[in-house]
């Protein structure tokens, strides 16, 4: 028999797994608790499965919680469910945040509390049903709850990481930079594009190839080997005639232009840039004094 699984704040993330797992079998939705009763409704009815409630408090009891709130909701969620778990040292309790270790849920111990990051983009729930296996999944908490989730992800076809607890931020910056400043810089790009008279459809289509083979090259050969363009080539000239562009154009993108050509520079100097060269591009990319 299937374990059941509560599922708080079932949003794009809560959605897809609860949905994956219900039609695995291996856990049985019982009880759904969003925000509103509307998107209860709608998370009960993209999962196929449990009955939406209203509050925390309407929700029956559980095998298994899944926390699917937002970063700043899990400890009240926590709170509210701690008197519900005094002796109920079979439970699990679980959230899926990539920032927050397991110990924000320490206020329902008995219960055993762990935390699993899956390194995915949920934008687009239907995708994710089909693009979800493979993606790997980070750990962390107390044995008996990693158990179960480890058998939990594994029957998604997850690739799983255990993390120590005292490490989850700094495990979740990495992804932060690999994935949402990732966006930003294709923002950042088509801001400068956009300067330079060419329309964002336009531009979305000539960088398609080239950014999709940039992150092929930095997964196959790492990313000092990646390294293109005029800091890996040691172009004083060509950077500086971009900064004075940008400076002409917008102050954000100059000053993003300067922070990332730095860290270009250091990731270059890893890759034999002569000294000279790194020490001039240093000196043009850092902020001017004031």
């Amino acid at each position: 028999m299937s374990l059941t699984l509560n599922i708080v704040g079932a949003g794009k993330l809560g959605q897809t797994l609860g949905r994956l797992w219900q039609q695995l079998g291996f856990f049985q939705i019982h009880s759904i608790c969003n925000r509103s009763r509307q998107s209860a409704d709608a998370a009960r009815n993209f999962i196929g499965a449990g009955s939406a409630c209203e509050s925390i408090a309407a929700m029956g009891d559980a095998d298994c919680w899944l926390i699917a709130a937002g970063d700043g909701q899990i400890a009240d969620v926590a709170a509210q469910l701690a008197p519900r778990m005094n002796g109920r040292d079979c439970t699990v309790i679980f959230h899926c945040s990539g920032a927050l270790s397991s110990e924000i849920l320490s206020p329902c111990q008995p219960a055993a509390i762990a935390s699993a990051h899956p390194v995915h983009s949920f934008a687009d729930p239907e995708k994710s049903l089909r693009s979800l296996a493979g993606s790997t999944v980070a750990l962390e908490g107390e044995w008996p709850a990693i158990e179960l989730l480890q058998r939990a992800f594994t029957a998604l076809d997850c690739e799983l990481l255990t993390i120590d607890s005292s490490k989850k931020a700094l495990y979740h910056a990495g992804s932060v930079f690999a994935c949402n400043y990732l966006t930003a810089l294709m923002d950042l790009s088509l801001r400068t594009f956009s300067s330079a008279g060419i329309e964002r459809e336009r531009a979305l289509e000539l960088l398609k190839p080239i950014v999709l083979q940039t992150a092929g090259n930095n997964m196959a050969m790492g990313p000092e080997q990646s390294l293109t363009g005029p800091i890996a080539r040691g172009d004083v000239d060509t950077v500086r005639r971009q900064l004075a562009a940008l400076a002409q154009t917008d102050t954000q993108l100059t000053r993003c232009y300067r922070q990332l050509g730095l860290a270009c520079v250091e990731l270059a100097r890893r890759n034999q840039l002569p000294g000279p060269l790194a020490e001039e591009l240093i000196d043009l990319l850092s902020e001017p004094s004031r």
